[in-house]
């Protein structure tokens, strides 16, 4: 019997003819940032990444056919490199129109809660509330002193409010949440979850209340373009509208003061999320 052996250059001819022929499979491992943002994300006792964030986007990615691979990644850096096409996802974002000239955005998936928290006042001392009895009231006050997170506007009420708007910027919630349990500051703009969790843990949430509830955010799955087909992402926003309906959705605290407006979408955020 007689073997014929092609020609190098004809072989590889054929192989690269087959290749094209065959069809294109969209990658299915995704690379996802996380940073320590409980109870969002953050590695649990056993040494394993948790967290609502977590837990949703592996369940989301799971039915939508991918995989997640977790790069731990400060949130700027994270934007950075999905903007350079060098990272595939960032989970609880939000959709703005400057981001979608890099990044395309999943159904929201849950909601972040702002809220104006208080502490407990010093014994003996003039409660700095005391005279605040409406929102319109919290506006005009001007002898409040008032921390919120360093380049966010969680609310419109920023811009029409100056008792909010003139809020001094910190670095960190945690740094926020020190200063109000010191009594350095008088209310604090913060996310309520992480809140709730890191005054949990310090065993303070029991010294703390409620003033305002600010806005509820929705948040959603950034990706960068080059991550993700029109096909994929329906199934990845088909997967989110099958979550139970209160999946990323905690109880939000009672607040003392009313805020009919607390649904009415934000101004941008330019720190996280």
């Amino acid at each position: 019997m007689r073997v014929h052996f092609l020609p190098a250059g004809r072989y590889w001819l054929l192989l690269l003819m087959l290749a094209l022929t065959l069809p294109l499979q969209a990658n299915t491992r995704l690379s996802v940032a996380w940073g320590h943002w409980p109870p969002f994300s953050y590695i649990n006792a056993q040494g394993t990444l948790d967290g609502l964030d977590v837990s949703l986007t592996r369940q989301i990615l799971a039915q939508a056919g991918l995989s997640p691979r977790f790069r731990n990644l400060p949130w700027a850096r994270a934007l950075h490199l999905i903007e350079q096409q060098q990272l595939d996802l960032a989970m609880g974002a939000l959709d703005t129109p400057e981001r979608r000239a890099f990044a395309r955005f999943s159904a929201p998936y849950r909601r972040s809660t702002f809220v104006l928290l208080s502490s407990d006042p010093i014994p003996g001392q003039r409660e700095p509330w005391q005279d605040v009895q409406s929102l319109q009231g919290l506006c005009q006050q001007s002898q409040l002193r008032l921390g919120k997170l360093r380049g966010t506007r969680p609310t419109q009420l920023m811009a029409s409010c100056p008792a909010l708007k003139q809020a001094s910027e910190y670095n960190s919630d945690d740094r926020l949440i020190d200063l109000l349990l010191a009594r350095r500051l008088d209310g604090i703009i913060v996310e309520w979850q992480y809140a709730r969790y890191r005054l949990q843990q310090l065993g303070a949430d029991g010294f703390i209340h409620c003033q305002l509830l600010l806005h509820h955010q929705p948040v959603s799955l950034m990706f960068a373009n080059s991550a993700i087909d029109d096909d994929t992402l329906a199934r990845v926003d088909a997967a989110i509208a099958n979550l139970p309906p209160a999946s990323g959705n905690p109880t939000p605290p009672t607040c003392r003061l009313d805020n009919p407006a607390a649904d009415t979408p934000p101004g941008p955020i330019a720190n996280r999320g």
